[in-house]
């Protein structure tokens, strides 16, 4: 048997061999090369998704929580303002049945002052106890102002303002009867009076008669009183 390696053919097979084996030592060296490629390739996928989910968990989850903390507060914030609109429309509900009760209240008391004619809900009887309630605080009044000594700003206004009001109160006792006004001036007196409307001083009596719910002393007049003068 020949020696392989000792034939005319000897030198071709040996180089043949030689490419064979230089060839597989290559594609193994490439192989392990694409291998090492892969490897890394996968490492440094593996890494970025690590990085990416690492990234993902330090920043991606605190944004999240901080749109929903803003939320939050916007939701906070929107309530509030709410809260403060119902505030503001309750305190002015509040504020206008106040002053709707006050109105209710003053148009009571105006119809009280109002004779049936005129739509209220005065009659004569009440006519004339209101002019006898007024006259009662008048004469208080006055009193207050002789112990004060005659001077005292608040008390001649009170006054006043009582006459006025015993003025109108008056002034629906009249009409109720169909009587005649008259305002007292100074140094009058009921007979003075009488003689002046009636042409007879001794009918002072029915003077004092008709306004015997303001006069307690027929001779206890002041200025500015008024009188009611039957017909």
């Amino acid at each position: 048997m020949n020696d392989l390696f000792l034939t005319s053919t000897g030198p071709k097979q040996l180089g043949t061999v030689t490419r064979l084996v230089s060839a597989g030592l290559l594609v193994f060296a490439l192989s392990g090369t694409a291998i090492a490629q892969q490897d890394e390739e996968a490492g440094d996928a593996e890494a970025a998704q690590q990085t990416d989910e690492t990234t993902v968990e330090s920043t991606g989850a605190p944004v999240e929580e901080n749109e929903v903390a803003e939320d939050a507060d916007d939701e906070t914030n929107d309530e509030q303002a709410t809260d403060a609109q119902a505030d503001e429309l309750t305190a002015r509900l509040e504020e206008r049945e106040a002053q709707l009760r006050q109105a209710q209240r003053e148009l009571t008391a105006l119809r009280a002052r109002l004779p049936q004619e005129e739509g209220g809900d005065l009659d004569l009887d009440s006519a004339v106890n209101s002019a006898r309630l007024t006259a009662e605080a008048i004469r208080s009044a006055r009193s207050e102002l002789l112990q004060a000594g005659g001077s005292d700003a608040a008390l001649e206004e009170n006054i006043d303002q009582l006459i006025a009001e015993l003025a109108r109160d008056q002034a629906l006792v009249a009409r109720g009867r169909g009587d005649t006004l008259y305002e007292v001036r100074r140094g009058e007196t009921l007979a003075g009076i009488a003689g002046r409307y009636y042409g007879n001083s001794n009918r002072w009596e029915a003077i004092h008669e008709a306004n015997a719910h303001v006069l307690r002393n027929p001779d206890l007049v002041w200025p500015g009183l008024t009188l009611v003068l039957p017909r």
